[in-house]
């Protein structure tokens, strides 16, 4: 249950597991806020903006119950699920060991029409469920046949299917309710339960293998038009190409900087001088970069297809500090090193685009040694005889001795003598069970082109980033040529 580096990618800096389960709670909470939850910040209204134009939005809101939800012919299923806020300790839920019936899960519940509200393109040719982290959304079948015609162009490891589910009339149209199935290297399991398991959670693992990446942290960044780009291969906190070009976009007080400098700034050896965060997110703050940014494809103006995806960056400053924003703001511990999104729909006027992602659960490893393990403890020592002598779960237990215990509290438990005979073989099944329902967590949402809409804003805005940098991201060359990009 080791925090890996791409997890602690996803939630820099890293804290250890020991008794850290109510920082690792209040981080999950905080995360869900990144994406839907920080547009509502965005356009909440106040005595200034109640005197400034209205901005255009390609978002529109409708609360539950003021879209047409009338039940179709054939039509069944639910028409949204909500996927509930933290892990809890449920009972059941199958696979082995057998006699482990304890498990972790997110609670799932059903949502009804009355009760969901939409975020729905300015076309009106797709809507996603208007909640942190929706499960579904819905579309015209044009939509959902343009994406995966280009999902199928690069390889992805899902496609997106409508057949036998609801439908809801807004504005007019009716829209399917669509969802994804694993296309590649799936397998049986991977396909069951109430949503499919995408194989992997890791947020850069997840965009990868979406836009048909042969490597689960490789991807090529695409400037301009598609006319240039190089190769990103993010370490555990940023990408070095990525941290070169923001020196360069810092550097280009003449708004000068093309796709060709661009490139040859990111795949240059030299080493960004200075205080990269401050001196890139005092440039770019307020605009200062507008031109650059424009010409470059990057940051509001990064705009990926269904097959793409978003990547986007922190510049840490020297003083921890976000620059980016005027005063400079302490974001406390809770800044993400980067965080990748794979665009799987568009709308069909090409202003709204909607995203698969997910996120390490890092809550899992929390909750297993807190919560889980003394389930399991008091049920084992239930046993008499030496399971009597198990020993509860303490603070300052490192992960190996986590380990040993939670082999022994197992090994009280399943009686099974051939799970029994192999050392760790439950623990390590049982943590299978874990990674398999956090690959089912992914999400949906939607990013548009309207002021405030776009990833780059709404995860700037989430308070999760320093000096934030966003790259419209593809599948690299795949082969020997790979490492020449």
């Amino acid at each position: 249950m080791r925090v890996t580096q791409e997890q602690q990618a996803e939630r820099r800096p890293s804290t250890p597991v020991a008794g850290s389960a109510r920082r690792e709670s209040a981080l999950a909470q905080l995360h869900r806020t990144a994406g839907n939850a920080a547009v509502a910040q965005l356009f909440a209204p106040s005595a200034e903006r109640s005197r400034e134009p209205a901005p255009l939005q390609r978002i529109t809101e409708h609360p539950g119950g003021s879209y047409d939800a009338t039940p179709q012919p054939g039509e069944r299923g639910p028409y949204f699920v909500a996927q509930g806020p933290e892990p809890v300790v449920a009972m059941g839920g199958g696979g082995e060991p057998r006699d482990i019936r304890e498990r972790l899960r997110y609670e799932l519940a059903e949502v009804g029409p009355a009760d969901a509200p939409l975020r729905v393109a300015d076309d009106g040719t797709l809507a996603v469920h208007g909640v942190d982290e929706p499960k579904e959304f819905y579309a015209v079948q044009a939509v959902v046949d343009t994406a995966n015609t280009a999902l199928r162009a690069v390889g992805s490891s899902v496609e997106l299917v409508t057949g036998g589910g609801r439908s809801i009339g807004v504005g007019g149209q009716r829209l399917l309710r669509v969802q994804p199935t694993v296309v590649k290297d799936a397998t049986p399991a991977s396909q069951m339960g109430p949503f499919v398991s995408l194989l992997r959670s890791t947020c850069i693992s997840v965009a990868c293998s979406l836009i048909g990446s042969e490597h689960s942290k490789r991807a090529r960044a695409v400037l301009g038009g598609g006319d240039g780009g190089f190769l990103l291969t993010p370490n555990s906190d940023s990408d070095t190409r990525a941290n070169r070009l923001a020196s360069a976009v810092a550097q280009d007080t003449t708004d000068t900087l093309g796709v060709d400098g661009a490139v040859t700034a990111a795949q240059g050896g030299q080493v960004p001088a200075g205080d990269l965060g401050r001196s890139y997110g005092e440039a770019t703050r307020d605009g200062g970069r507008d031109g650059t940014e424009a010409r470059l494809g990057i940051n509001k103006y990064a705009s990926p297809g269904p097959g793409e995806g978003f990547g986007i960056f922190s510049m840490l400053a020297q003083d921890n500090l976000d620059h980016s924003v005027s005063p400079a703001v302490d974001r406390g511990e809770n800044v993400w090193g980067y965080h990748f999104a794979a665009v799987v729909a568009r709308s069909l006027d090409g202003t709204c685009q909607v995203t698969l992602e997910n996120y390490a659960r890092n809550e899992f490893d929390a909750k297993a040694r807190s919560e889980l393990y003394d389930v399991l403890y008091q049920r084992a020592k239930k046993g008499g005889g030496w399971f009597s002598q198990l020993k509860p779960l303490l603070d300052s237990d490192d992960q190996q001795a986590f380990k040993t215990k939670f082999d022994e509290v197992l090994a009280a438990l399943v009686t099974d003598p051939e799970v029994k005979r192999t050392k760790g073989k439950p623990r390590i099944q049982l943590q299978k069970d874990f990674e398999d329902h956090t690959c089912r967590s992914w999400f949906f949402r939607v990013y548009g082109g309207g002021p405030g809409e776009s990833f780059h804003e709404q995860q700037a805005a989430s308070g999760f980033f320093n000096n934030p940098m966003t790259l419209r991201v593809g599948r690299p060359p795949a082969g020997p040529d790979a490492a020449a990009q």
